[in-house]
């Protein structure tokens, strides 16, 4: 298995990530009715992937995506209805937010990820410097708009994220003992039906079931298939990587193709150096963390 190909699909991820970002600013759904409904374009194409994927028989595998589905549910009302109140940019901040927890959550639990940048010393300036020039850029990005309410609103959700991300790293077969690309595949379907089933079953306890028409369900299933197709890529990013951290920092690209979007169809004015900066930094995260 080639561990090398985590930051192309980090990379490919990010686009991924702005989408699901910036959905909620378009679909205009509320947070709790978006996390209940989307089981609804989940289930079907989950379902049908794990007839063709394998999958994890470990009970074990099963109770901590349970667990997880639980907070990652609420991290998912916050984060939707930061984008619908704030826009997907701001809403975005929790990119860099999540990238720095995770970064240190996984060097606390494991330390010797952290030996390759000690045995070749010039990775370490490099991924350092990326990762100080991705915040920084995301930040100059977003100077212009701020706000520290945006920041507050977000601030759980790149907690609970990052949490998530490392125990799923944690919970995925790792790439040197897993039998193919495809097992590690499976089981990032198999956790993410797991979390979205228990999110949606604990969103119906709180919430009861959202009274919607079927153009809104429509747009929850259909983000549905986009959150289930997208994090599958992200997982399997995870597994391959050797800490989340260093995938977060180049999904942060996020941020600079929801600025792209900003200028050229809404006609928005962002800092294009800061844009640069932040591609630059990313590419030197996945020179660096390679």
């Amino acid at each position: 298995m080639e561990i090398t190909l985590w930051p192309l699909l980090s990379v490919a991820f990010s686009f991924c990530g702005a989408l699901i970002v910036g959905y909620n600013q378009w679909a205009k759904l509320p947070g709790a009715h978006l996390v209940v409904a989307r089981w609804l374009g989940v289930a079907p194409v989950a379902v049908g992937l794990l007839m063709v994927l394998p999958f994890p028989t470990d009970v074990g595998f099963y109770i901590v995506a349970a667990v997880m589905g639980a907070g990652l549910a609420y991290a998912d009302v916050l984060l939707f209805n930061a984008s619908r109140v704030h826009g997907g940019r701001l809403a975005a901040l929790y990119i860099p937010l999540k990238m720095l927890i995770a970064l240190v959550l996984w060097a606390l639990f494991d330390p010797l990820s952290l030996m390759p940048l000690f045995l070749q010393p010039w990775r370490l300036p490099l991924l350092l410097g990326g990762l100080a020039l991705c915040a920084g850029a995301l930040l100059f990005l977003r100077q212009s708009n701020a706000s520290l309410q945006a920041l507050s609103a977000v601030l759980p959700v790149a907690i609970l994220f990052a949490v998530g991300d490392v125990v799923a790293k944690h919970a995925l077969p790792a790439p040197e003992v897993a039998p193919s690309l495809a097992a590690v595949a499976g089981s990032a379907v198999a956790f993410l039906f797991t979390t979205v089933t228990v999110g949606s079953v604990g969103g119906i306890i709180m919430y009861g079931w959202p009274r919607m028409s079927a153009t809104e369900a429509l747009k929850s299933a259909l983000f549905g298939v986009i959150l289930l197709l997208s994090l599958t890529l992200l997982l399997v990013t995870l597994a391959l990587a050797p800490n989340p951290g260093y995938v977060a920092a180049i999904t942060m690209l996020s941020a600079l193709w929801l600025a792209l979007i900003g200028r050229f169809v809404h006609g928005e004015q962002d800092n294009l150096w800061a844009g640069l900066g932040l591609l630059l930094g990313a590419l030197l995260v996945a020179i660096g963390g390679h």
